[in-house]
C-alpha cells in the first residue's frame, strides 16, 4: 500500500487542480491534434495548431488560446496569426495581430489565411465553422488580376466575397498604389470579377473620373463583359470616346468582341471581331471594321463625307500531318479607311493588300505534292484587283527511278543517277485594271479574264565524278489555253488590233543542255602576324544550253501581219497567256560563271584557331552562237565581305562590251575595244552596313577599387549613368549607265538609335536621309516609360504627309488595357486641321 500511495496523492493533487482551476497550460513547443469528440459539430476532421509562446485550452469553455505565431490548420483552411482564438462551442474562430514592441501603434503578425486558393489578409479575423462565413477587418488579398483592400471583407461563400469601402488596382505597390478603384460597396466572384458600387478612379491618390457602376476582371484569359473606351483627342476629328464595346466569351472555342467609337466632329467608328479555335485542329477570326465620316454642314462647299471599311479574314487547320488549310483574306474600300483608321507608319504607307488562301496535301512516302490556292492583290490607290481562283499545283519533287536501295555512292551505275521531276499548274485569272482621269473625278475600269493549264518536265543525269562534274539536262514545256489572239493593222485608226480567237490551244517547247563544273583551291600557310593560312577556293562553271526557235512557221506558234511601213512582223498566238508561251529566236548559248571564296585562319591561342571569309567574288558572262549580233550578255560582278563584327560591305556591277548608239539609244555591233576602251559600266551598286550596341558609363566596373579614391568620390555629388545603345547604321548607292549620257545615281543613308538613360525610360529614332533630292524621309521618333503598373507610349512623325504624333497612357495590366488616354494629332486630315 506505501508502494501506491504517491501515485494515489499524485491523482488527487491533479484531481484538485482541475476542480480549482478550467484552464491548463500545454507544451507550445510541439504541434497538438484536437482529438475531443464533437456532438452534431460542423467541425469534421482534425485541427493541427502550433504557437511559438503558449497554447492554452480552456476545458470547461472549450477555448483555445495560440500565442505569438501561431498557426492553425484545418482541412484545405490555413491562419497564421499573432493571436489565435478557437471557440469550439460556437465553432468560431478569432485571429488578431499583435502590437510591435519597437513601433508603437503598429501591429505585427497580422492574421493570414488561406483557403481553396484564396488569401485574406487583415488586422482582425473571424470565421465561422458552420456557416463557412468570415470577416477581415482592413483586409487584404490578392485577386487573379491584382488585389482588393477593405474595411471589411466578408466571405460569403468559397466563390463570393464582400467588401466595404474597398480598393482594387493592379499596382504592384501595396502601401501606396498609383492607382486605384474605390467603391464603398463592392462584390469579388472570385475567378469571375469584381463588381463595384459607385466607382471613383484615383491616380496618385487624385479623383479622376466616377462612374455608378464597374466591373474589373478577377481572372486571365477570357471573360465576357463591358470593354471599357479610351478617351483622347485628334487633331482632325476631335475630342472622342474610342472602342466602347462588349466582348462576349460564348464558349472556350469561340468568342464575339464589338466596339463603337464617336467623334466630337462628325464621325463614327464600328468594329466587331469574331474568334474562333478548337485545339489540335483549327484556330481564325474573322474582323470587319466601318468608319463614317460627315465633316461639314450639306449647304458648305467644302464638305467631306466619306464611307470607308474593311474585313479581315485568318485560318490555320491542321487536317493532318499531310494536309493543312491556311490563309488571310483582306478585303478594304480603299486606303482611305486605314488613314482614317491607323498611326502606324507601315499601315499608313501601304498601297497593296495582298490575300492568300491555301490547301496544301502531301502523301507520305512519295514525292507527290498538291496544293490549291486563292491569291488576291488590290491596289489601295488605284482600285486595281488582281485575283487567281483558283491557282492549282501538283508537283513531283526529284525522283531517282533506277536506284538502288542497297547501292551507295562507290557502286552506283550511271542510270542510277538519272532523275525527273514534274510540275502541273491550273490558273484562273481576272483583273480589274482602274485608270484614272484626266481631271481625277472620272475613272475607267479594264476587265481581263485568262485561263491557262501549264506543264513542266526536268530530266536530269547528275553522275557523281572526283575532279569534274558532267550534268546533261533536258527541260519540256506544254501549254494548255481556251483562247489564243490573232493581230492586223487597221489603217483608218493607225494601230494594231488584237483579236481573241475561241478554242482549245496548246503549244510545246524545251530546251536542253550540260553543265560542266569543278573547284579548285588553293592555300597559302604565312604564318606571321597570327594568320596561320589563307585559302582560295575557285568554282568555275560552264553551260551550255541549245533552245530552237519556236517562232518558225513549222511550229505553228507565231503569226504574221504588216505594219503602217508595210513590213511584216510576228507575233505570238499566246503571248496573252497566263504562263506565257515558247520563245522567239534560236539559242545556243555558253555561260561561264566563276565563283572566288576567299578564306583566313588565325591563330586565337595554342589549342584553338578562328576561321573566317574575308571575300566572296562572283563573275559570269554568256554568248550565244546563233544570235546574228551582240552575242556577248553582260559581265555581271558581285562581291561581299566583312569587316570584323564592325562592317558588312556588298555590291555589284555589270559591263557591256558594245559600243552605243547616240541617234538610236541602242547598241550596234561593235565592240568598244576598237575604241581602245574595255567595258561600259551600266549599272553599280554598293551597300554598307553595320549594327552596334555598347555602354556609355561613368561607374567603375574594376572590383579592385583604390579605397582611397572612393572615399573621396563618395564625398562629392556625382551623377552616376549607366546607358545602353543600340542601333543600326546602312548606308546604298547605286548608278544606272544603261544610255552612258543618262546616268541615274540613288544614294541614301538610314539609321536607328535607341538608348534607355534610366531603367524604366527608353527611346527609339529612325530616319532616312536621301543624298539625291537632298531631304530626310520618314523620320520616326517613339518614347516608351514605364510607370509601375502603368506605361507611356509616344510616337512623333516630325516629318512627311503623315506628320504628327500620337501619345498614350495606359495601364499594363492586359485585361485593363483598354483603360487608357491618349491625345493624337492628324495635320493630314481632309481639311488639313
Amino acid at each position: 500500500m506505501k508502494k501506491f500511495f504517491p501515485y494515489i496523492l499524485f491523482l488527487v493533487i491533479i484531481s484538485q487542480a482541475a476542480a480549482q482551476t478550467d484552464s491548463l497550460k500545454i507544451d507550445s513547443t510541439k504541434s497538438s491534434i484536437d482529438t475531443l469528440k464533437q456532438i452534431k459539430s460542423d467541425i469534421t476532421a482534425p485541427i493541427n495548431y502550433s504557437a511559438r509562446d503558449s497554447a492554452i485550452f480552456d476545458v470547461k469553455g472549450k477555448k483555445l488560446y495560440l500565442f505569438n505565431d501561431a498557426e492553425l490548420t484545418y482541412q484545405d483552411l490555413k491562419l497564421n496569426s499573432g493571436i489565435i482564438l478557437l471557440d469550439k462551442e460556437d465553432e468560431t474562430l478569432e485571429a488578431y495581430g499583435i502590437p510591435d514592441s519597437m513601433n508603437t501603434g503598429t501591429l505585427v503578425q497580422t492574421p493570414i489565411m488561406v483557403q481553396g486558393g484564396e488569401k485574406l489578409e487583415g488586422t482582425k479575423l473571424l470565421y465561422n465553422f458552420t456557416t463557412k462565413q468570415g470577416n477581415i477587418s482592413m483586409g487584404f488579398s490578392e485577386a487573379d488580376v491584382g488585389y482588393y483592400f477593405g474595411d471589411k471583407i466578408k466571405k460569403v461563400t468559397d466563390e463570393i466575397f464582400f467588401i466595404k469601402d474597398g480598393l482594387y488596382t493592379t499596382s504592384t505597390d501595396r502601401k501606396d498604389p498609383e492607382y486605384y478603384f474605390l467603391s464603398p460597396k463592392m462584390k469579388v466572384i472570385k475567378n469571375d470579377r469584381v463588381i463595384a458600387q459607385s466607382v471613383f478612379m484615383y491616380i496618385e491618390g487624385v479623383p479622376v473620373f466616377w462612374i455608378p457602376f464597374g466591373v474589373f476582371p478577377n481572372k486571365s484569359g477570357r471573360s465576357s463583359g463591358l470593354i471599357p473606351p479610351t478617351y483622347g483627342d485628334d487633331g482632325t476629328y476631335g475630342t472622342y470616346v474610342s472602342r466602347l464595346g462588349y466582348f462576349w466569351a460564348m464558349s472556350d472555342y469561340y468568342d464575339l468582341a464589338l466596339t463603337g467609337s464617336i467623334f466630337s466632329r462628325g464621325r463614327y467608328d464600328f468594329n466587331g471581331r469574331f474568334r474562333y479555335a478548337l485545339k489540335y485542329n483549327f484556330t481564325g477570326q474573322v474582323e470587319g471594321g466601318y468608319s463614317r465620316i460627315r465633316l461639314g454642314e450639306a449647304t458648305d462647299l467644302d464638305k467631306f463625307s466619306s464611307d470607308e471599311w474593311a474585313l479581315t479574314v485568318n485560318h490555320a487547320q491542321q487536317f493532318s500531318p499531310t494536309s493543312s488549310l491556311n490563309g488571310n483574306l483582306t478585303f478594304a474600300s480603299g486606303k482611305a479607311y486605314y488613314n482614317n483608321t491607323s498611326n502606324n507608319l507601315n499601315t499608313l504607307l501601304r498601297q497593296n493588300i495582298i490575300s492568300d488562301f491555301t490547301y496544301s496535301k502531301s502523301w507520305e512516302g512519295t514525292p507527290f505534292i498538291f496544293n490549291a490556292n486563292y491569291h488576291r492583290d488590290q491596289n489601295l490607290i488605284t482600285g486595281s484587283i488582281n485575283e487567281n481562283i483558283p491557282s492549282l499545283n501538283f508537283s513531283i519533287s526529284q525522283t531517282f527511278p533506277f536506284q538502288s536501295e542497297t547501292s551507295t555512292n562507290d557502286n552506283r551505275g550511271l542510270m542510277e543517277y538519272f532523275s525527273y521531276s514534274y510540275r502541273g499548274s491550273y490558273l484562273n485569272n481576272r483583273s480589274k485594271t482602274v485608270v484614272q482621269g484626266v481631271s481625277g473625278n472620272d475613272s475607267l475600269e479594264f476587265r481581263n479574264d485568262r485561263m491557262g493549264a501549264y506543264h513542266n518536265v526536268v530530266l536530269n543525269l547528275s553522275p557523281q565524278s572526283q575532279f569534274i562534274s558532267v550534268n546533261p539536262y533536258f527541260n519540256y514545256n506544254e501549254y494548255w489555253y481556251d483562247k489564243t489572239i490573232t493581230k492586223r493593222y487597221d489603217p483608218v485608226t493607225n494601230t494594231v488590233v488584237s483579236d481573241n480567237q475561241n478554242g482549245f490551244k496548246t503549244a510545246r517547247s524545251f530546251n536542253m543542255g550540260v553543265t560542266f563544273g569543278t573547284k579548285l583551291i588553293g592555300i597559302f600557310t604565312p604564318n606571321i602576324l597570327g594568320i596561320k593560312g589563307i585559302r582560295h577556293t575557285i568554282t568555275p562553271n560552264i553551260t551550255y544550253n541549245y533552245t530552237p526557235d519556236f517562232s518558225k512557221d513549222f511550229w505553228g506558234y507565231y503569226g504574221t501581219y504588216i505594219d503602217a511601213t508595210g513590213k511584216p512582223q510576228k507575233y505570238s498566238f499566246f503571248e496573252n497567256g497566263i504562263f506565257g508561251g515558247p520563245s522567239q529566236g534560236e539559242q545556243q548559248s555558253i555561260g561561264l560563271s566563276i565563283g572566288n571564296v576567299f578564306e583566313m585562319k588565325t591563330r586565337e591561342t595554342d589549342s584553338t584557331d578562328n576561321k573566317f571569309q574575308l571575300l566572296n567574288l562572283d563573275a559570269s558572262v554568256g554568248y550565244n552562237f546563233a544570235a546574228d549580233s551582240l552575242r556577248f550578255t553582260d559581265i555581271s560582278t558581285s562581291f561581299r565581305t566583312q569587316i570584323g563584327s564592325i562592317l558588312n560591305i556588298s555590291g555589284g556591277a555589270s559591263f557591256n562590251l558594245y559600243q552605243f548608239d547616240g541617234l538610236t539609244g541602242t547598241r550596234i555591233n561593235k565592240f568598244l575595244w576598237s575604241e581602245g576602251k574595255l567595258a561600259d559600266l551600266t549599272n553599280f551598286n554598293i551597300n554598307l552596313s553595320t549594327s552596334y550596341n555598347f555602354l556609355l558609363s561613368n561607374q567603375d566596373t574594376d572590383a579592385k577599387k583604390d579605397t582611397t579614391k572612393k572615399l573621396l568620390r563618395d564625398t562629392t555629388d556625382v551623377l552616376n549613368y549607366n546607358i545602353p545603345f543600340t542601333g543600326s547604321l546602312n548606308y546604298n548607292y547605286s548608278e544606272s549607265r544603261a544610255n552612258p549620257t543618262q546616268i541615274f545615281r540613288t544614294s541614301g543613308i538610314s539609321g536607328s538609335l535607341g538608348f534607355s538613360p534610366t531603367e524604366k525610360w527608353r527611346f527609339n529614332v529612325s530616319a532616312n536621309y536621301d543624298f539625291t533630292n537632298q531631304q530626310i524621309t520618314a523620320p520616326y521618333v517613339t518614347a516608351y516609360r514605364d510607370l509601375n503598373s502603368w506605361e507611356m507610349n509616344f510616337n512623333w512623325y516630325p516629318l512627311g504627309v503623315y506628320k504628327g504624333f500620337n501619345l498614350e497612357i495606359k495601364i499594363k495590366a492586359p485585361q485593363l488595357k483598354d483603360i487608357k488616354i491618349t491625345k493624337t494629332t492628324n495635320p493630314g486630315g481632309p481639311f488639313g486641321f
